[in-house]
């Protein structure tokens, strides 16, 4: 806002061409054309959006009032919004007070790198801002025990950022769980039967992403970024386990430098400290340690651990670790299921230490907001 850019249209925006080109019933960008400054898949020599859809399904509405220029850094701090209300939610529906649940909102959302990105409607963070709220509305579905309206969410979360579909069964897990108490046997016809409609959601969801991949790429898993010159031009292509080391070793190690004259220096492609940056996962392994040692761990617990990690896993394989950010912004999906740990843990009053990070993360991610828009 400081930087008279809350209404402007973000030009990175190739969600915004996307909806205008569905309008004309083009899948592919309108009369092929190339945009140099967006990420586009070339394929059969037409231009694609590289990236998954469901963003642009929100843009399209948008386009029928403001035609190209759509508010879509607007957009991205609605989006934001609404992830802090689904995660305030969730920790209600967790039986927590309500200082309690605000407290824990405010350190999942807005003390980690969803500051910075929430101020601009680029590609790229329409995606990350918009999945984040999807998973977060999810969780506070699944605490509310709301299956299909759970499923949905995280489908939704899916169209946005594709790894997100590791939550599902975990979300599926859960249940499984708490209807195997009440029911006794997973066999049981009552038990089975709560299960078919999540079950057609997803399988709709699915359905609906591959024929979409189908028409575009002739295959039901490729959204497009393999397509992209500077992956088909890649020797290991867009994900390989080549660049796994060197991306763990840029956001476990690579830190932020405090010049002589007090100015922060810091890189901003393939990221730095993500822990430092979104201090929630410092808190988080300060949590994980005192489970283990006081063996209060649940399978629940150690699943959830296990679908963040294959979720870390998945993204340092990819080429780059994100470009002209401040932080490591990829690492923001996982936060919404760090939150879930807590929850689960049966965590409420916060400790002392997890109100210092809490606070130094509005803070540090300010100044990088700040300096990433205004400078």
């Amino acid at each position: 806002m400081a930087g008279g850019t809350l209404f402007l249209h973000e030009p990175l925006d190739s969600y915004t061409l996307q909806a205008l080109a569905w309008r004309k019933g083009e899948v592919c960008l309108t009369n092929g054309q190339d945009y140099p400054w967006l990420e586009l898949a070339i394929y059969n020599g037409k231009y694609y959006v590289s990236f998954p859809p469901l963003p642009s399904v929100l843009m399209l509405p948008l386009t029928m009032v403001f035609g190209e220029d759509t508010p879509n850094t607007l957009m991205v701090a609605i989006y934001a919004i609404a992830a802090l209300v689904g995660a305030y939610r969730a920790c209600l529906a967790a039986k927590m007070q309500g200082k309690a649940a605000a407290f824990w909102a405010l350190f999942a959302v807005f003390s980690c790198n969803m500051v910075e990105i929430s101020t601009n409607g680029g590609v790229w963070l329409q995606a990350q801002t918009l999945n984040f709220a999807f998973l977060m509305w999810a969780i506070d579905c699944i605490l509310r025990e709301r299956r299909s309206l759970c499923c949905m969410f995280l489908v939704l979360a899916v169209g946005c950022r594709p790894f997100s579909a590791i939550y599902i069964p975990l979300a599926l897990l859960y249940f499984v769980m708490k209807d195997r108490d009440q029911y006794g046997s997973i066999t049981d016809s009552r038990f089975l039967k709560k299960y078919a409609l999540p079950a057609i959601v997803v399988m709709t969801g699915a359905a609906v992403y591959m024929w979409y991949n189908w028409i575009r790429f002739d295959n039901v898993f490729e959204f497009g970024h393999n397509y992209l010159p500077e992956f088909t031009q890649a020797e290991n292509g867009q994900f390989h386990i080549s660049y796994l080391l060197n991306n763990l070793r840029n956001i476990f190690l690579r830190q932020v430098k405090i010049l002589p004259s007090g100015k922060l220096e810091y890189p901003q492609f393939d990221g730095f400290a993500f822990y430092v940056v979104n201090p929630i996962f410092i808190a988080w392994f300060v949590q994980i340690f005192k489970d283990i040692k006081n063996r209060k761990i649940s399978a629940l617990q150690i699943g959830t651990c296990i679908a963040i990690l294959l979720n870390l896993l998945a993204l340092c394989m990819h080429k780059t670790f994100g470009g002209w950010q401040f932080g490591a912004r990829y690492t923001i999906d996982l936060i919404p299921f760090v939150l879930f740990y807590f929850i689960i843990s049966g965590r409420e009053r916060p400790t002392g230490l997890e109100r210092l990070l809490c606070g130094f993360g509005i803070l540090f991610n300010g100044y990088g907001a700040a300096r990433m828009r205004l400078y």
